[in-house]
Order: C-alpha cells, then sequence, then structure tokens
C-alpha cells in the first residue's frame, strides 16, 4: 500500500496499514482497508472514496459488447450442434434464425414454444442456463482482447538489449545482462493469456462439457478472471515498455523498469496452466 506525501512515497504492508491511518480494528474503515487487496483485481488503483468494484457487491459484472456476446453465442451454437438433444437443437436452430442482440435467447425460447410447440417448462430453463454461458464465454472473449500490447513490449526488450549490447561502454554492464536475463522469458504473460484463451474455448467444445452447464459457466468465470489478473498486472508495465527508447531513455528508468518487470515474472502462479 502506498501513501504520499507531496514527492515521497511511504510503502506499507496491506496487513499493518490500520495501525498508520489509526483505524480500530473490526470498524467499517478497518473492512474496507482490508478489502484494497481484493478491488486491486478489477482496477489498477484504488483510492479515497472510489466505489467497490461490483463483483465485491455480489452484484453482476457489467455485459461485455455485443459483439463479443455474438462471438460467444456463435461458438457455443456450434457445440450445441453436436448435442443430440431435442430441446437443445430446437433451441440451437431458433437461435440462428432470429436477429443477434441482448434479446436473442427470449427470442428463440418464444420462436421454440410457438413454431415448434415445445414446452415452455423444457426451454425456458435450458436457455436460461444457456444465455449465463453465453455471457461467461463473452466476458472471456473480451477479458482477451483487453491484454496489453504483449508482443510490443517483448520487441522492446529485445531492442533495447541489442542496442545497449551492441555499445561498448555497457556491453558487459549488469543492466545488459539483466536485459539478456529478460529476453528468453519475457513472452511468458503471452503465452499465459493465449494458452488461457485457447482454453476458454476448447471447453465449450469438448465432448460432454455441455452435459454440466453450471461446471462449464464457473469454468468461464474462471478464466475470465485469470485474464483479467494478466490484463490488470501487465497493463502499465507493457505501456511503460512501449514509452522506451533504447537510444535516449535514461538508464536510470530501463533500469527500474527492468527490475519491475523481472520481479512480475517471478510469480509463476499467475502463468500456471489453466
Amino acid at each position: 500500500m502506498v501513501r504520499r506525501f507531496d514527492h515521497i512515497r511511504l510503502v506499507t504492508d496491506i496487513d499493518r496499514a490500520h495501525l498508520l491511518f489509526d483505524i480500530l480494528p473490526g470498524s467499517r474503515d478497518f473492512m474496507l482497508l482490508r478489502l484494497v487487496p481484493a478491488a486491486l483485481r478489477f482496477m489498477e488503483t484504488v483510492s479515497p472514496q472510489d466505489p467497490m468494484p461490483a463483483p465485491l457487491r455480489d452484484e453482476d459484472p457489467p455485459l461485455p459488447e455485443e459483439h463479443h456476446i455474438y462471438a460467444a453465442t456463435t461458438a457455443l451454437v456450434e457445440a450445441m450442434s453436436a448435442t443430440a438433444q431435442e430441446d437443445a437443437m430446437a433451441l440451437c436452430d431458433a437461435i440462428r434464425r432470429v436477429p443477434p442482440g441482448a434479446e436473442m435467447f427470449e427470442q428463440a425460447v418464444a420462436r421454440c414454444i410457438t413454431q415448434d410447440l415445445l414446452p415452455l417448462e423444457r426451454v425456458a430453463p435450458l436457455a436460461r442456463r444457456l444465455q449465463r454461458l453465453a455471457n461467461a464465454h463473452a466476458g472471456a472473449l473480451a477479458a482477451a482482447a483487453a491484454q496489453p500490447e504483449y508482443r510490443s513490449m517483448e520487441s522492446m526488450v529485445h531492442l533495447t538489449h541489442r542496442v545497449l549490447g551492441d555499445d561498448r561502454r555497457w556491453a558487459n554492464d549488469l543492466l545488459t545482462l539483466a536485459l539478456g536475463a529478460l529476453g528468453p522469458v519475457i513472452d511468458r504473460p503471452r503465452i499465459a493469456a493465449d494458452l488461457v484463451v485457447r482454453e476458454a474455448d476448447a471447453s465449450l467444445r469438448r465432448p460432454g462439457a455441455l452435459q454440466n452447464l453450471t461446471r462449464l459457466i464457473a469454468r468461464q468465470r474462471m478464466l475470465r478472471d485469470r485474464l483479467t489478473d494478466l490484463a490488470l498486472f501487465w497493463n502499465r508495465t507493457a505501456t511503460a515498455w512501449l514509452a522506451v527508447h533504447p537510444e535516449t531513455t535514461d538508464r536510470r528508468e530501463i533500469e527500474a523498469l527492468t527490475r519491475n518487470t523481472l520481479r512480475r515474472l517471478s510469480l509463476a502462479a499467475l502463468y500456471a496452466p489453466a
């Protein structure tokens, strides 16, 4: 946790921050302070008077943009087409015949009832679960689209190492050696994000996956959270690397950024298979 005093920053452990601010344990402010680590999973910084993120208030997250919902529904319909269940096949066919949009599933249910003469009590619960699944998968697609420019960051790290290494003054400098160590592992966040995205799609298409929609919805939400964690964790660092010019940027800035990047790459749990 960081507290600013003009040009000085005070860094303190979040578990002991209440002592610094004279906050009584068990008080409302104490409980809010303890929510800061959880809130940082949904936003880059937390400042006084910031609203609490919706997931921490047990509210549903906002729906992804319509093109993500459409892409998720298309993938779901393709996966459903491989099933042999009458209700699922009828609903699938109805979804294909209604215009895309937020009310796609409601219109598809209406079509199943009025034209295919399927009973409401069979089609409606299935449609609700499939809509939650489509929204969860759309959330994963939206989180994938929000990932930083990992490849640009990787290119700048390699370029900076090459430029410093070609300069006789810095060829064997500690910073150059650190950049050399950074090069082989800088692609770790991009590879981790790509694996999570592929898993989000593959989990829909595995044989029998649609037999347990509740588990599949939880899986998609977990993958969305992994992608959100990666994006929040790397967004500022990736952007900082894009602002580097190997020949003109102050070496102290490059050194600090290199140390920061190496520390972020050392958190193995963030890059473990989903």
